[in-house]
């Protein structure tokens, strides 16, 4: 009885156990569950690129920001020493480069996949997803193999840093052949998780490549998948960018000092922003603010009447004020050009004018970065002051101020030669004459000569002015602008005045003016026309008038034209026609000796040579068209005019000509008995008169 009560306090106790057993395992089973589906960061990982054959590191490592786009770039090449997969040939070709597909490296969820993972898509799915994901497959399986054998390096447990999307893995690189020893470096746009924290991330490529036939038994087309490493950054919380220099883009206003103006003179100033990040940054607007900042206030410089205002002291005229910049490279200053109409009743003092900054970090980016900056700017109104304060707001005066001095120091076109209706290269040398004192906000307008009411050059974009921050004592600087001349300008020099508006430490927008002098040219243009050739033919040893007009259709005087007649069937000759002014013709009349039959088609060669005002020849040619044949013996014309028909037909008979020199030997003799004819009645006109 006793011992059966004990087996049954026994298994009661048993059973007991295991259920407590029993729902202890599930607990722990379910709380190992719901930990590994709590959502964690991603973790960064960093992978020792010193066994890569192919894909190397940049130098510097690539920075990216948290949720933000960046540009990824890499280092591809090889130099037959390092790495695990060198190829035993001088070159590899059809070099393409992409993200890798590696669904064994591409992680996104801190779990590493299994290598034997299946294709999930359908065996006959040919769309770009599957094709992706068998070229991840594959390259995994052999990244498998090769771990299995020793040959590859394993990744530490970290995270794929990029989000996946169809423009990151579509993204193609092609080198084309690529010899051992020679690197490039490619550039991919990319995009940061927002989910991870900073640090460094390795990033898998692929290589694709062909390996020509040798030896060694490694050939054909093959591809490895390495990693490079990126940094990320983390955003950080910046309230003012502009005070917070470390992490703006941006630094605005180095080398410059404050630009001022006094009413009612426009302001004209520009603005340094220099990119003092490491990388490229695309899409550039400088956006000027058309009120001021809240959070910071002008600064009075005198006491200002109670109808002043301590606004935006600008007028708007336009709807904005923006500048874009395709691209500004590391360590490049853009400086946006203003030119500004002061307010009525702008208070004297120092405005702080705002101006927001937006760029990208990678040409295809969506996202804009946005950074604001204040560039302070001075005001002189006069007539805005309460009490005058000598001293501070008076305007400067040239005989109690020192000033520097600007001077063009030279100048020249390119080409030297300036055509109207064409466009040049106007090159000014720009001279701080002075010894000891500095020129700063230097603005430089050209202002050209006008001739009934337009100007004789422009600019070929539509500015016609210029800004250099600052001249030292003695310092020279060129400046450039593209200009055209007007097409319709009479040649001769034409004054275009450069106009300085500058600053000194004691003076304030002083101004000088420069004038250069530029010769524009015309083309010369001339014509031929009027024709008349008589008579044509002409006998060998007798001669031909040929008379023309040459037209002078352009704006030059065309001087000391001559015209030079050559054949071989006549004896070359020359005649002086003078001067031609535009718009007015010249005459010429010469006569033309035959010297022997023509065998061609009867051109005759007509230079026409004429010179500039500087004396320098060019010439045109022209043709026309005369023919010499033999003399032949003289036929009296009354029965020439009796038989001629019977006479000529007997003979074409007797000698049986081809009909073709039949019609040539009748044109040619109709025309000598046409002249001889003309000749005789002309001889006895002058007779009868005399």
């Amino acid at each position: 009885m006793n011992r059966n009560k004990s087996d049954n306090l026994f298994n009661i106790y048993s059973h007991r156990l295991r259920t407590g057993l029993y729902l202890c395992l599930s607990f722990l089973v379910i709380t190992t569950a719901l930990i590994a589906l709590t959502p964690t960061p991603a973790a960064a990982s960093y992978v020792d690129t010193n066994l890569n054959t192919f894909v190397h590191d940049s130098d510097p490592t690539p920075e990216g920001i948290i949720g933000q786009d960046m540009q990824l770039k890499v280092r591809i090449g090889y130099n037959g020493v390092n790495g695990l997969y060198n190829p035993k040939t001088d070159e590899i070709n059809n070099v393409r480069v992409r993200l890798s597909q590696d669904q064994n490296l591409v992680n996104t969820n801190g779990i590493v996949p299994s290598a034997n993972k299946s294709n999930p898509y359908d065996p006959d799915d040919e769309s770009e997803e599957s094709e992706a994901y068998n070229e991840g497959f594959q390259a995994g399986a052999s990244r498998a193999y090769n771990a299995s054998l020793g040959l590859t390096y394993p990744v530490d447990g970290g995270t794929y840093p990029l989000e996946i999307n169809a423009s990151t893995m579509t993204q193609e690189k092609k080198l084309g052949t690529l010899k051992k020893g020679e690197y490039q470096e490619i550039t991919f746009n990319v995009h940061i998780r927002s989910d991870i924290d900073p640090g460094y991330y390795a990033v898998p490529v692929s290589i694709f490549y062909d390996v020509p036939y040798n030896s060694s038994g490694s050939y054909g087309s093959l591809n490895r998948a390495e990693f490079v490493n990126i940094s990320v950054l983390s955003a950080g919380e910046v309230k003012n960018p502009a005070t917070t220099e470390k992490q703006s883009a941006f630094a605005v206003g180095e080398n410059q000092t404050t630009p001022g103006a006094n009413y009612p003179e426009p302001m004209n100033y520009s603005v340094n922003f220099r990119n003092q990040t490491n990388r490229t940054l695309y899409d550039v607007t400088v956006h000027m603010e058309n009120s001021l900042d809240g959070s910071s206030e002008m600064q009075n410089t005198a006491l200002a009447k109670s109808s002043a205002s301590k606004q935006f002291p600008f007028e708007i005229s336009q709807s904005n004020y923006d500048q874009v910049f395709t691209q500004v490279e590391p360590d490049q200053t853009i400086s946006p050009v203003y030119s500004m109409n002061i307010k009525r009743n702008a208070a004297s003092g120092y405005y702080p004018i705002s101006y927001t900054v937006t760029y990208k970090s990678t040409p295809e980016a969506t996202l804009l970065t946005k950074e604001n900056h204040i560039f302070y700017i001075n005001i002189n109104n006069q007539g805005m002051n309460d009490t005058e304060d000598t001293e501070r707001t008076r305007e400067f005066n040239a005989n109690d101020r020192t000033k520097a001095r600007l001077v063009v120091s030279g100048y020249h076109t390119e080409p030297e030669s300036v055509y109207a209706g064409q466009a040049f290269k106007l090159v000014v040398e720009l001279q701080n004459a002075s010894t000891d004192i500095s020129a700063s906000n230097i603005l430089l307008t050209l202002d050209s000569e006008k001739t009934d009411s337009s100007a004789v050059f422009s600019t070929e974009n539509g500015a016609n002015s210029t800004v250099i921050n600052e001249l030292k004592a003695g310092e020279s600087k060129e400046v450039s602008w593209t200009m055209i001349a007007a097409a319709g300008v009479t040649p001769k020099a034409y004054a275009l005045t450069v106009n300085e508006k500058y600053d000194s430490p004691e003076f304030k927008n002083a101004e000088e003016k420069v004038t250069l002098d530029i010769m524009v040219k015309q083309v010369a243009r001339l014509s031929c026309t009027g024709f008349d050739i008589a008579p044509n033919p002409v006998d060998v040893g007798s001669e031909s008038n040929v008379m023309f007009n040459i037209n002078n259709t352009g704006k030059v005087t065309l001087y000391n034209v001559t015209v030079d007649f050559s054949a071989d069937s006549i004896q070359s000759t020359s005649t002086y026609v003078g001067n031609i002014k535009p718009g007015e013709s010249g005459s010429v009349d010469a006569m033309i000796q035959g010297l022997m039959p023509t065998e061609d088609d009867g051109t005759i060669d007509v230079i026409i040579t004429y010179e500039d005002i500087n004396g320098e020849q060019s010439t045109q040619n022209e043709t026309i068209s005369l023919f010499v044949t033999e003399p032949m013996e003289d036929v009296d014309l009354d029965m020439m005019d009796e038989g001629e028909e019977n006479e000529s037909t007997g003979i074409f008979e007797k000698i049986k000509l081809p009909a073709a020199i039949i019609l040539i030997v009748m044109a040619v003799t109709g025309g000598v008995i046409f002249y001889k004819k003309k000749k005789k009645a002309k001889e006895q006109d002058i007779d009868e008169t005399v």
